[in-house]
């Protein structure tokens, strides 16, 4: 199980400035001594899409020298150019990562599948000689390009090994029975946590999620065991009403005590004080219904 980290900012007026390194950090032991098997940085949830080079690779020194590599960090990319993606790959294997996480180029929306293909193709092969395993990311809510059950088909049988898995975020029960169905002989690992459970006992081999950030106990039963958590549901059913990022982030600035949280980055907007206080008494309702 990966938990998808959050990435606190330093909040100025309405803007997010740097990322506030060692709460970045603290967080990401927690969640590995909470449970966690591993981090996923500058994932969705991470808002990976908006930092760029620079920081990321100050941020992977940062977990290298905390000894947070390996198969303890899976790395996130963002990236719309092969080259781009490729050089943000070959940064992330050089801090000793293992395991990267590769969604499609997201900017030409509608492409054919074959453009899809060939883009994928352009980045694995100029990989050629690395390590480093690749797991897709089919999160179409948020890059509005698809890989279906047979665009995955045929990159695994290009390039093999190196395909280790996908990470389904599609939040369609149905494409992630078909995966499991074609691919279960790899590692499918399910992004949305309301399939979580379910996934598992049909062979899903664990999560790369969110919630993990908030409750990552409860993530780990669904993601190891197969155990329902109607918590988590309901917990995820809570945030939907606003915007997801800004909602998680609001959760855990209520839960750790520290504001600093709340920043997110634009192109995103954090919680207004209404949004945030009616999310925050409704969390406190959901897990005080939990405990009791």
């Amino acid at each position: 199980m990966s938990v998808a980290l959050t990435t606190p900012f330093q909040s100025s007026g309405q803007s997010s400035d740097e990322v506030v390194d060692a709460r970045l950090l603290a967080h990401a032991q927690a969640l590995l001594a909470g449970g966690c098997d591993s981090v996923t940085l500058f994932g969705t949830t991470g808002e990976g899409a908006s930092i760029g080079q620079a920081e990321r690779g100050r941020l992977l020194n940062l977990f290298e020298d905390a000894g947070i590599t390996g198969d303890r960090l899976v790395v996130g990319i963002a990236a719309t150019a092969a080259g781009d993606a490729v050089a943000q790959i070959r940064a992330a294997q050089a801090s000793g990562s293992t395991r990267v996480l590769l969604p499609p180029p997201y900017y030409f929306k509608q492409p054919f599948e074959e453009g899809v293909e060939n883009w994928y193709r352009s980045v694995i092969e100029q990989l050629e000689g690395s390590s480093i395993g690749i797991i897709l990311y089919n999160i179409p809510s948020q890059t509005a390009v698809p890989l279906s059950v047979e665009l995955i088909s045929r990159l695994r049988k290009a390039f093999g090994d190196t395909i280790i898995g996908v990470k389904d975020s599609s939040g369609d029960w149905d494409n992630t029975r078909a995966l499991l169905a074609e691919h279960g002989d790899f590692a499918v690992l399910v992004g949305d946590e309301r399939h979580l459970a379910a996934a598992v006992r049909k062979g899903a081999q664990g999560s790369i999620g969110g919630m993990a950030n908030l409750d990552p106990v409860s993530v780990r039963r669904m993601a190891i065991d197969g155990e329902d958590s109607p918590y988590i549901v309901e917990l995820i059913e809570l945030m939907l009403k606003y915007p997801l990022i800004p909602a998680i982030k609001g959760v855990l600035a209520h839960q750790s005590g520290e504001p600093g949280w709340n920043a997110v980055r634009a192109p995103l907007v954090t919680l207004g004080a209404g949004d945030l206080q009616r999310l925050t008494r409704e969390f406190d309702d959901l897990t005080g219904q939990k405990a009791a």
